[in-house]
């Protein structure tokens, strides 16, 4: 059997150009659209289409942008009725096999083409389902609710934003892509905790970051002391905990010899109330805390039993974008114990996909603080206005 891969602007074009190389009984193996940026609004590049035949006829090898690719074509060419065969079988193929798997092993059983469209016929693909219970039409809404869910935005919740959206339009204003990117701007905002102060400023004194191991606990804090300290000229001091990470109090204590501010290390938790009242003249006091794995949190007990009981907290959750879904959600919940009040999300610069930062931020109510897409002290710490936050995973701008 040989697999090739074809990439072209269209899906119709690599149909026509696996049929030209591969002949009409090829099989599609996988296809995958290349976005030109992830996000809400933005086309497609082109399609990765994986697809075999039993033949041994080479084919020619072409360039597209420069790069070497197999069998690219290079201008668009109509959908005829074999190519929609093609088409109409991918739905099956790409139910059945993946990429990798053929990969490990290229004698596969696989049905013809033919075979592939009765089998559709017969029972409906888990896209096609998927499709029929959303409640809206047309080229745009599903664009846009694609955009949502290829984001990682949650499918409710990707079908609730264009249907609410949708709702607070006339039916002209439904016809129109702007329109409803700005209506579904406002849907999004008003189902999300706005930012307690726009400028990024901390509404409280004591400012206390926890949150899991590894997230960049300790460099955030860092930014946001070199942010109050060095850009806005307060009074700040660098706390902190963390007694069990090695190195972890020469790091904040280097931290805070480089910024000019003070520095203490406060190493039990009796020890911080009596610690807050000797700083009470600074105007932050900033506190970093030890990472806990989500699971082993008995360990924070006092700590949290400290942050449930004062009120004068500021408390933030330092969270890391690229962790998976799920993981983020039960890290969420479990960090519950310490009441945070704000979300912060690291690692920016690694992901391509904000929704499930959204998703967190509706589901908790909670406020987005702070965010980093780098290692630069302070200035890839950035502060969150309630319109960026839509922007971020909207990609509008």
């Amino acid at each position: 059997m040989k697999i090739k891969t074809f990439y072209a602007k269209t899906m119709a074009e690599a149909l026509e150009d696996i049929k030209a190389n591969l002949g009409p009984d090829a099989l599609l193996l996988s296809t995958k659209e290349i976005p030109s940026r992830s996000g809400v609004g933005r086309s497609s590049s082109g399609f990765e289409v994986v697809a075999a035949s039993d033949s041994h006829n080479d084919s020619s090898v072409s360039s597209v942008n420069g790069q070497t690719a197999h069998a690219v074509t290079a201008g668009p060419a109509p959908c005829n009725d074999d190519s929609a065969e093609f088409l109409d079988a991918a739905e099956v193929e790409l139910g059945l096999y993946s990429r990798n798997s053929l990969l490990r092993n290229h004698s596969l059983p696989g049905a013809k083409l033919t075979s592939a469209r009765r089998a559709r016929s017969k029972k409906p693909t888990a896209k096609s389902a998927r499709e029929a219970e959303i409640p809206f039409t047309g080229t745009v809404c599903l664009s846009l609710y694609q955009g949502l869910v290829e984001s990682g935005v949650q499918e409710w919740l990707a079908t609730k934003l264009v249907s609410d959206a949708l709702a607070n339009l006339n039916s002209k204003q439904r016809r129109s892509k702007p329109a409803i990117l700005r209506s579904l701007t406002n849907v999004a905002r008003s189902m999300i905790s706005t930012p307690q102060t726009e400028d990024g400023m901390p509404a409280k004194k004591i400012v206390v970051f926890v949150g899991p191991t590894g997230v960049g606990k300790t460099t955030s804090i860092a930014k946001l002391a070199a942010r109050l300290a060095l850009q806005k000229r307060k009074k700040v001091v660098l706390m902190t905990l963390d007694g069990y990470r090695i190195g972890a109090v020469e790091q904040l204590r280097t931290y805070a010899r480089l910024m000019g501010i003070p520095f203490r290390f406060v190493n039990q938790m009796e020890d911080l109330p009596r610690a807050l009242q000797e700083q009470r003249q600074k105007d932050y006091i900033l506190i970093d805390t030890a990472g806990r794995a989500p699971k082993d949190l008995e360990a924070m007990g006092d700590l949290a039993t400290f942050l449930q009981e004062c009120s004068n907290i500021e408390r933030h959750l330092v969270l890391s974008a690229t962790t998976k879904p799920a993981d983020l959600k039960e890290i969420v919940d479990r960090f519950e114990v310490c009441k945070p009040d704000h979300l912060i999300f690291t690692k920016l610069d690694e992901t391509s996909t904000l929704g499930p930062i959204f998703n967190e931020l509706v589901r908790t109510h909670k406020s987005f603080s702070y965010y980093s897409d780098g290692q630069r002290v302070p200035d890839d710490l950035h502060a969150v206005s309630g319109d960026r936050i839509i922007d971020m995973f909207l990609n509008q701008n």
